[in-house]
């Protein structure tokens, strides 16, 4: 099963920063979604890294990944995980990460709804 996470910066310009570090991981796929433009503007603003990877040891791995790359910054992220959403700190990544960890993983256990009750 696939898992995905939506990756939140506080300062936007650090997701192309964190985008192209995530994006250098195994089993790890990153895109950049762009915020619906605003009239009259011009250029994209990113709003979200969305971060799919399956459930298991790729998992692990974006999250490391992720714990590392904020332990260099001195930024706060929030993340999404299915209808949880965690902030993350340089000071709380490693305990609060464990608990993003452990929400992905509940969702695999979790059967999927049809898309057709009929």
């Amino acid at each position: 099963m696939t898992v995905e996470l939506r990756v939140f910066l506080s300062g936007g310009e650090q997701l192309e920063s964190l985008r192209e570090w995530m994006a250098g991981h195994q089993g790890v796929a990153v895109q950049a979604v762009a915020r619906p433009a605003a009239p009259n503007s011009q250029g994209t603003v990113w709003d979200f890294l969305a971060v799919a990877c399956a459930a298991g040891g790729p998992l692990v791995v974006a999250v490391h990944a992720l714990q590392v790359w904020i332990g260099a910054q001195t930024t706060d992220i929030e993340i999404e995980v299915g209808d949880r959403r965690f902030k993350v700190t340089g000071r709380d990544a490693q305990a609060v990460l464990k608990d993003v960890i452990e929400t992905a993983k509940s969702l695999e256990a979790t059967p999927e709804a049809p898309d057709d009750p009929a």
